[in-house]
């Protein structure tokens, strides 16, 4: 994507009724143009957000009305992957437009630390740097804001309110209410994963009941302050009620210049606790449990069922302690904070329709990862099946042809940096006086104007990579119809969608599909090869 391509653009924009301002590609990169008619974007990101936000079949049902209002005016890319199945990473790649073996970063270092990322542009950033106000709150990047990239940022990311044992920091606490259960099964520090409830379920520690800890009763922040709650109408704002009411009044206030405001929500990302309405909206009776299959995990490549163990202690210490009720009491508490984050989703879009920008604001909702709910005999994410790297993907860009539509071409989130810098005429080369790295997406924009078409744009693969440490790395593509996985010792795996939906049945070693496999093992290896192939990846 460059401004060479200004033609093509320009027809598109004109056809969405975005005004001769936001066509003047040449201005638009100079930064010049300050023009309000340029589109504005507001970009929303979920943590561990995962597919029952686009109502699979079979699954869960998920109440998110605010989330399907927007998909419903958008184009839904139902079949869109995160770059790293893990929201460090994940958010890194995104926000770089660069790939994890570019980086050398699987993991969760800080931006500023990152030696691939000195000198590189961030996606705010080069809105800034183009005359546009940027704005932040929560979590966008693992660390928040992660530098000067803001023209005003909210909140940092907090994961709480958590349970308060009287002395040292409210971070990772577990529930008095569940401590019991899980201590058989699992060490404290992991007890947050699979803490839940209701926040009027208001925790009580009595002394003693851990070692050392003095006891108390109530919420605390991270930040080590009460978490006051009296009840329902009586409490204090959880983080996210807290970002999207500031990033409510950012929408409210006069401007002179086109806008960039993203908002990072934490939930549903554990520990699961929200108001208590939202729990009653799922009762346990009628909650339904994502597709399971009994050893799921018996066909796939050893060295990623050995991989990454504490998903499946998670789940196997769930069902232990509990078993298929618990499991659905888990899957109850994760549909709760689903519906919770998508009322703050709807406050965010309701300020946007009043603010008098809708017409000119291009809007992007999507998640850092996936999530296992129990499929694979695992509760997490940060692997390479679809449960961990599927995420629902909205794009709304005003008058928009395919508005209202599906797109089933595999697509990335490594996209995102490409598509709204060519939909706003940033220009493609936000590096440039730097090392001058290309970013590695491709705009969406030919399938936001057509989600359907059949030519050819870009790769016909989305492509994912983990890496645990300093062992080599493992790579995956997604087609429209497989995933085929090439892991660095090797071992592979491939999954007909067409077939098996839920990746029950590994093909690598079916010599009827070794054609199939070969040609998606010669697509990611032209990724690697285009980008930077890591030390030590050297499948036979």
């Amino acid at each position: 994507m460059n401004c060479t391509d200004s033609m093509d653009r320009r027809g598109f924009l004109r056809s969405c009724g975005l005004g001769a301002a936001a066509l003047a590609c040449s201005s638009l990169a100079r930064g010049a143009d300050r023009s309000p008619a340029r589109p504005n974007v507001l970009f929303i990101i979920c943590d561990d957000l995962n597919d029952w936000a686009l109502h699979p079949p079979d699954h869960p049902k998920a109440k998110t009305p605010n989330m399907d209002r927007l998909r419903k005016k958008s184009v839904n890319f139902a079949n869109a992957h995160v770059v790293v199945p893990v929201c460090g990473p994940s958010r890194k790649c995104l926000f770089s437009g660069l790939y994890p073996q570019t980086l050398d970063d699987y993991s969760f270092a800080r931006w500023n630390s990152v030696r691939a990322l000195r000198g590189c542009t961030p996606l705010p950033l080069h809105f800034r740097n183009n005359g546009y106000d940027a704005y932040g709150t929560g979590k966008l990047l693992h660390e928040g804001a992660g530098g000067d990239f803001y023209t005003d940022y909210g909140i940092g990311p907090d994961y709480g309110p958590w349970p308060w044992y009287g002395k040292g920091r409210a971070f990772n606490t577990p529930h008095p209410a569940q401590y019991g259960a899980w201590i058989k099964h699992l060490p404290v520090k992991m007890h947050r994963d699979l803490n839940y409830g209701p926040l009027s379920n208001v925790p009580h520690w009595k002394k003693g009941a851990i070692k050392g800890i003095p006891g108390a009763k109530g919420w605390y922040t991270e930040a080590g302050k009460p978490f006051r709650y009296v009840d329902a109408k009586d409490r204090d704002l959880t983080p996210d009620e807290v970002s999207a009411d500031w990033a409510a009044n950012i929408l409210k206030s006069k401007r002179d210049r086109p806008f960039y405001l993203a908002v990072g929500f934490i939930r549903p990302h554990t520990p699961l606790y929200a108001p208590k309405k939202y729990f009653d909206m799922f009762p346990l009776e009628d909650v339904q449990l994502p597709p399971l299959l009994k050893n799921d995990l018996a066909d796939c490549a050893p060295v990623l069922r050995s991989r990454w163990r504490w998903g499946y202690t998670k789940y196997e210490a769930l069902i232990k302690a509990g078993g298929k009720k618990a499991l659905k009491e888990w899957a109850r508490a994760y549909l709760a904070c689903m519906a919770f984050v998508d009322a703050q989703v709807g406050k965010v879009l309701d300020a946007l329709d009043a603010s008098g920008h809708s017409d000119n604001t291009i809007v992007v909702l999507t998640g850092d990862n996936g999530y296992h709910v129990g499929e694979k005999d695992c509760i997490q994410k940060w692997h390479l099946w679809d449960e961990s790297t599927r995420v629902p993907l909205f794009i709304h860009v005003p008058g928009a042809k395919g508005n209202g539509r599906t797109c089933e071409h595999p697509v990335s989130l490594i996209d995102m940096y490409p598509t709204l810098a060519d939909m706003c005429g940033l220009g493609g080369r936000p590096r440039k006086g730097a090392d001058n790295t290309p970013l590695a997406g491709r705009s969406l924009r030919p399938l936001l104007e057509n989600p359907e078409r059949k030519e050819s744009h870009g790769p016909s693969v989305a492509f994912m990579g983990i890496r645990d440490g300093k062992a080599p790395p493992h790579f995956s593509v997604r087609s429209r119809r497989y995933r085929y996985t090439l892991c660095g010792n090797g071992q592979e795996e491939l999954y007909d969608h067409d077939k098996d939906p839920h990746e029950w049945t590994n093909l690598a070693g079916d010599p009827e599909h070794a054609e199939t496999k070969k040609q998606l093992r010669k697509e990611l290896m032209s990724v690697l090869q285009a980008t930077k192939t890591p030390k030590g990846f050297k499948p036979k």
